[in-house]
């Protein structure tokens, strides 16, 4: 039972795919990714139902506030998002989108792209790198938390898994040199996870698993009590998130520090490092260089999100109003008359 806030209780009523108005939304493969232009948070969506093109969030998402950023700079706590002392712009990229939080004393870039978990065809999660810049005159302690309120597997009451530990009941933290390389919470039509690393950048110090309002209400660190579960009566019952912490660190001014961790569909064998290709590229390798899936119906779906996939890209080049060029023109040629020539086979 979840009791947020209550703009979460009110915002019941909505679909549960709704995109809020004033919202950043893109898609890939079978993600959808909103990113509130409000209140600079982060939803994920997975593809659930390719015929009724039905969604189902990886997050909780019927207040996206649930699931933030707190920056630490020399002990003084930020809420990224929140405060009035960082602005933000929201942008959109070929790959995903762009958050920017400034101040005059830092910067933090967070960039979201579409990602493919082992074996998959198409995007079925993102990878975020979040980049800090000291922009200040001196040198400063500067650390980051994430907060995602997870929220798949609370009917069923088993709120986690790792690829170490086959069930977690209790409050739980999991060190940087733990063996631990994923968390993830079940679900019944789509399962979430968290991969702890991302390639080139430095991974959480401690992924902290406990209940969501004991979290979101420490203002930075959190001691972990073994005898504790997902509840805190009577506030919040049965409601479990995870927060990243990538500890306060002395970064020199003008400096930058690299944090960065994968989510997305569960897939257990995460998500392999790969070289960034564009929309386009990925279109192309999925349909003309790739083969038909084995059956009718696994096929049509793969082609009705390649093809909604296509129209996009084609949709935002023409929107964006610069130079398209004809090797890109030659290809999206070459995407329709694969799928065209797939179609006669349904």
């Amino acid at each position: 039972m979840r009791l947020h806030a209550a703009a979460a209780l009110a915002a019941l009523a909505l679909s549960a795919t709704a995109v809020p108005a004033a919202a950043l939304e893109a898609k890939e493969g079978l993600v959808r990714l909103v990113v509130n232009e409000t209140s600079a948070r982060v939803s994920v969506y997975r593809l659930v139902d390719v015929a009724k093109n039905r969604y189902e969030s990886l997050l909780f998402d019927q207040d996206p506030r649930t699931s933030f950023m707190t920056l630490n700079v020399d002990g003084r706590t930020v809420k990224l998002g929140d405060s009035s002392d960082y602005r933000f712009s929201v942008s959109r990229t070929d790959q995903g989108a762009v958050i920017e939080f400034k101040s005059a004393a830092c910067a933090v870039r967070q960039t979201v792209v579409f990602a493919k978990s082992a074996g998959s065809a198409l995007a079925d999660g993102v990878r975020v790198s979040i980049e800090i810049e000291n922009l200040s005159e001196r040198d400063s302690s500067i650390g980051l938390r994430c907060l995602l309120d997870t929220w798949l597997s609370e009917k069923a009451g088993a709120h986690f898994t790792t690829d170490q530990r086959a069930r977690v009941s209790e409050e739980t933290a999991i060190t940087s040199d733990a063996p631990d390389t994923w968390v993830s919470s079940p679900g019944e039509k789509a399962s979430f996870m968290v991969e702890l690393s991302y390639p080139e950048y430095e991974r959480p110090a401690r992924a902290v698993l406990a209940n969501w309002k004991r979290l979101s209400d420490a203002p930075w660190s959190f001691e972990v009590n073994p005898q504790r579960n997902f509840t805190l009566i009577p506030y919040s019952i049965n409601d479990s998130a995870i927060a990243l912490y990538w500890e306060p660190v002395v970064l020199q001014r003008g400096g930058t520090r690299k944090l960065g961790f994968t989510m997305g569909a569960f897939n257990e064998g995460g998500y392999p490092e790969s070289v960034v290709k564009t929309a386009t590229e990925e279109l192309f390798a999925s349909t003309v260089l790739g083969a038909a899936p084995p059956d009718a119906a696994t096929s049509l779906g793969a082609d009705l999100v390649a093809a909604r996939d296509l129209l996009q890209r084609i949709d935002r080049a023409i929107a964006t109003g610069g130079e398209i060029l004809p090797e890109e023109i030659a290809a999206w040629k070459k995407i329709l008359d694969r799928l065209e020539e797939r179609k006669k086979g349904y």
